[in-house]
């Protein structure tokens, strides 16, 4: 129950005519991994800036919707963000290394719509998000 740290925004991003998907309008190829600390307390915010629904999956650990009630938030490792939506989860990662964060609809994850959060010791790495 301990409250976050930091909060990391994420905009899911992308043209469903071009099929071209991605987050903060970087696609994977060209995108630096989120860094998280071991053991940190993170709000991971996903504003969907996109006309689609993305259920958003992050591997190696639990999120935890925020929904307004201290101490019975649903634990998920998928969560769906409709269009126009933000939604706040909260996680505290547990293991170290790479994961994968993706969108769980394959399309939008091939076509850039994926990150790798990287869950290092804490003051091992510098990070990019505040």
């Amino acid at each position: 129950l301990r409250a976050p740290t930091r909060e990391i925004e994420l905009h899911l991003t992308g043209n469903m005519e071009r099929f071209m998907w991605s987050i903060d309008g970087v696609p994977f190829e060209r995108a630096e991994p989120i860094r998280m600390d071991f053991g940190e307390r993170i709000r991971l915010t996903m504003v969907n800036d996109t006309m689609m629904p993305h259920p958003m999956h992050l591997h190696g650990m639990w999120m935890e919707l925020e929904n307004g009630t201290l101490g019975d938030m649903p634990r998920v490792h998928t969560i769906l963000v409709k269009p126009a939506e933000r939604v706040s989860v909260l996680a505290t990662p547990r293991d170290l290394g790479p994961w994968a964060f993706h969108c769980h609809v394959l399309l939008h994850m091939e076509m850039g719509m994926f990150r790798v959060v990287k869950v290092s010791e804490p003051g091992e790495m510098p990070r990019v998000q505040s």
